[in-house]
């Protein structure tokens, strides 16, 4: 038995924790196939700020933004799984969702509106924003006001239940809210950000060149072997091996505006 820390925590809505458990089921036999020991059950008990530095850690998935702010030399980038209806490449972005009922067509009219992001940390949810707020307000804050929800989902509620008029939502997080969060329904899309680099899988660091491509090929395997309900409840139509440097236009775009102000 592994005591080694193993999570997929970035999606894994409780609608489809068993399409996550099955593919972590497809990840351990991939894994130990190549002789690399894995725990039988996701961990979802501990802190994912604390997995991801923990020396027990072997698989998690992270956010660009604190990879480039926190985790840089200190995890192992493994790559990213590819999603339906997005890059091949393993790139995402975020929508800017309103209320349907607001009629808002031109992005300009949501200047001086109340926003909503999930966490300071998330690209998609917090810089994204103040990267695609910057470039039409300028030097100026766009926003009336921000609250921080603490989840994309919850996002989507506060703009849907009026505590906020806008947010920007992963595209991942939002193809699951429009198929599960009833709430998701009275919203629509007024924008999309530029396209970034998907959520990095990561594992500790000093594995050796030949463990990281087993890891790699582990995971390319998986998402083969994967059962088609699974994959399609969970979105996933890949993977695609990365590393750390393919971060590197997070880390510009948090040079030019991590210190941009909503409002």
């Amino acid at each position: 038995m592994s005591d080694h820390i193993a999570q997929l925590p970035m999606y894994d809505w409780p609608e489809v924790r068993p399409a996550t458990d099955a593919l972590w089921t497809e990840i351990r036999t991939a894994l130990q196939k190549r002789g690399i020991a894995s725990p039988e059950t996701l961990n979802r008990n501990e802190a994912t700020e604390t997995a991801w530095l923990s020396p027990r850690l072997l698989l998690s998935q992270t956010c660009g933004l604190p990879l480039v702010q926190d985790l840089r030399d200190q995890v192992a980038v493994l790559g990213r799984f590819t999603y339906q209806d997005l890059s091949a490449a393993g790139d995402y972005h975020s929508v800017i969702v309103v209320r349907q009922s607001e009629s808002i067509d031109d992005p300009a009219t949501l200047r001086g509106q109340r926003a909503a992001i999930n966490h300071e940390d998330s690209y998609s949810g917090s810089l994204a924003l103040k990267r695609w707020a910057a470039r039409l307000a300028g030097e100026t804050a766009f926003f009336a006001s921000v609250i921080a929800t603490g989840s994309h989902r919850d996002s989507v509620c506060a703009v849907a239940n009026g505590l906020a008029d806008t947010a920007a939502i992963d595209s991942v997080s939002w193809c699951l809210a429009k198929r599960i969060e009833p709430a998701a329904q009275s919203l629509s899309i007024v924008a999309k950000t530029d396209d970034r680099p998907g959520l990095p899988l990561i594992t500790r660091t000093g594995h050796g060149t030949k463990t990281l491509a087993s890891f790699r090929s582990a995971l390319d395997e998986a998402v083969k072997m994967l059962d088609p309900a699974s994959r399609s409840s969970l979105g996933i139509t890949g993977f695609v091996p990365a590393h750390d440097q393919d971060y590197d236009v997070i880390h510009e775009d948090l040079q030019q505006f991590g210190t941009t102000a909503l409002c």
